[in-house]
């Protein structure tokens, strides 16, 4: 355990599905209430996700608090409140159109980000339920923009890929695309309902976090990270001290220094108010 009882933690990276949002994928009140006193506080509040900005944006212009995303699983490092971009990581040319052509061949829906803007393509007259996805409709139909061919989107970017996340309508599938994977030099990971996030293989959520300290010249000793979920084990091991939430999977709760309450009962909220002073 690294829990300190004189430490006052001055950062938190902030998981979002499972961790700051609850069940029905909003902040709730009271968790609004803690950001705003942490930074009022003159702690630094910051997300750490896989999600592009554009799927943030009503988060952030709801809770000015949030200073700072790891967004894209570590790819972007992003000021929101100067709306400026620290740092940007690209998927490698040749490997995201490897990608985007090979998985032509399999019944999958395509979210891929360009420009922090997320787009996703699937067949036609589909809807996301099939991908498994379904839960989530209302987050991707606000966050990204629908299109057709996601090849015509790639090329009119110029190849400048952040982020492949795929999303198959069987497991069977899944594995069959699993060996395109293996040889390119990626961070791939399993993703939610049937899919894969595929990153660049410098984009952790660890990576950020290190990258965001030293930006803000934070020693990592003094950052305290909150997840739920698999993709959150690299940045918890990093951070100075670690908060599973009372839904996290058992690996996560294993690892963490502190388990706090679930995401329906504030638990990342409590978690700040103990660990950065202000309870």
């Amino acid at each position: 355990m690294k829990e300190r009882a004189d430490r006052i933690y001055r950062l938190v990276a902030l998981d979002m599905d499972g961790t700051l949002l609850n069940s029905d994928h909003v902040i709730s009140p009271y968790t609004a209430g803690v950001l705003r006193r942490a930074t009022a506080a003159g702690r630094i509040v910051a997300l750490s996700t896989g999600r592009a900005l554009s799927e943030l944006w009503p988060h952030l212009n709801a809770n000015p608090a949030i200073s700072y995303v790891i967004g894209e699983s570590g790819g972007c490092l992003y000021n929101a409140a100067r709306r400026e971009t620290i740092r940007q990581i690209l998927l490698p040319d040749d490997s995201a159109e490897a990608i985007l052509r090979a998985a032509r061949d399999y019944d999958v829906c395509y979210q891929v980000f360009f420009e922090n803007q997320s787009y996703m393509a699937m067949t036609p007259g589909a809807d996301l339920a099939r991908y498994h996805i379904g839960e989530f409709e209302p987050a991707f139909r606000a966050g990204s923009l629908f299109v057709d061919d996601i090849l015509d989107v790639w090329r009119a970017h110029d190849g400048r890929t952040e982020k492949i996340n795929l999303y198959f309508a069987s497991g069977a599938d899944k594995e069959r695309f699993r060996p395109v994977l293996a040889p390119m030099r990626l961070g791939v990971f399993d993703s939610m309902g049937v899919g894969f996030e595929i990153s660049p293989a410098e984009a952790t959520k660890a990576a950020g976090l290190a990258a965001l300290c030293a930006h803000l010249g934070v020693a990592m000793e003094d950052a305290m990270a909150v997840g739920d979920g698999g993709n959150d084990v690299d940045i918890m091991a990093a951070a100075g001290f670690s908060v599973a939430m009372g839904n996290a999977i058992p690996e996560v709760k294993a690892l963490a220094d502190a388990v706090t309450d679930d995401c329906d009962h504030d638990g990342a909220a409590k978690a700040i108010e103990r660990y950065m002073g202000l309870a």
